[in-house]
């Protein structure tokens, strides 16, 4: 569900044309065998529309019966436009067409596509802040050095690597991270692919924040009233001990994380958490 606003239109909204079902409706398709479900959502907007997008606040799944297919389930966000060029018309879509809402609600064939348009513009503008646990790490028993030095193990890596497009997804442009080295070396490959510094903290290390969470919670107040002035969608990565003080400094309920999960907290103006996202790692 993607909008841009137009000077003189005020608020679009891109629908598409399917050819073969003759119909209008929002952009939306498969996920790839192994696909994480947000990296999917940008994927088939890129390819149906031809704009780049990062994603925004998480919307309604939709359920429907779609004829020999049987039952689809549809989960969808809003999307931020980063980037657009026009689309050659194909089989999948013959026509890409931005318009005025109230334009675009007379077009669209589905009723729940109605639905979802005025869900995404009854939410306030939000910005992804990404709370991360580090990859798997070599276990203690096998490393004899300082522990803030312990590696991330060959699971770690590619749990690393999985989290580029997931990030991607979010548009993530700053990184904040413990300076313990299974911290610095999962966010690592992202910040290599996208040419972004890491900026870390010590306080947000096992042997400093466990035991300290008043200044871990000052610290985490700090990065996310900085990642809502700037807008930028931020992450931070750190240690099972630390993520009850960072939790409940942003008000969100107690959770644990396995290695390489994360939350994504929807921030709005206020500091707040609008919407509180949920993912795995697919390693």
């Amino acid at each position: 569900m993607v909008t841009r606003e137009d000077p003189l239109r005020g608020t679009e909204v891109v629908i598409i044309h399917r050819k073969r079902y003759d119909d209008w409706t929002l952009p939306k398709g498969k996920v790839e065998a192994g696909e994480p479900v947000p990296v999917c959502a940008v994927r088939e907007v890129h390819e149906e529309t031809g704009v780049t997008i990062r994603l925004s606040v998480p919307l309604d799944s939709i359920t429907y019966e779609a004829g020999n297919a049987g039952l689809k389930k549809v989960d969808y966000w809003g999307g931020i436009v980063l980037d657009s060029v026009r689309r050659a018309p194909d089989a999948e879509v013959d026509v890409v067409s931005w318009l005025p809402v109230r334009a675009a609600l007379s077009k669209l064939t589905y009723s729940h596509d109605h639905f979802l348009v005025q869900q995404y513009l009854d939410q306030p503008p939000t910005t992804p802040l990404i709370i991360l646990r580090h990859g798997k790490a070599m276990d203690r028993k096998d490393w004899s050095r300082k522990d803030s030095a312990r590696p991330i193990n060959s699971r770690g890596r590619r749990q690393s690597k999985l989290l580029i497009p997931l990030l991607e997804a979010y548009g993530v442009t700053k990184i904040v991270s413990s300076t313990s080295t299974r911290c610095v070396a999962t966010v690592l490959p992202y910040a290599h692919q996208h040419e972004l510094a890491v900026e870390t903290y010590s306080l947000l290390t096992e042997e400093e924040g466990e035991d300290d969470p008043k200044s871990v919670g000052k610290l985490i107040r700090k990065v996310r009233d900085a990642t809502l002035e700037s807008g930028e969608p931020t992450v931070v990565c750190v240690h099972r001990p630390v993520l009850p003080h960072i939790l409940d400094a942003l008000e969100i309920p107690p959770t644990t994380l396995v290695t390489g999960e994360f939350l994504v907290g929807h921030l709005v103006a206020d500091g707040t958490v609008h919407a509180l996202e949920r993912h795995r790692p697919q390693a």
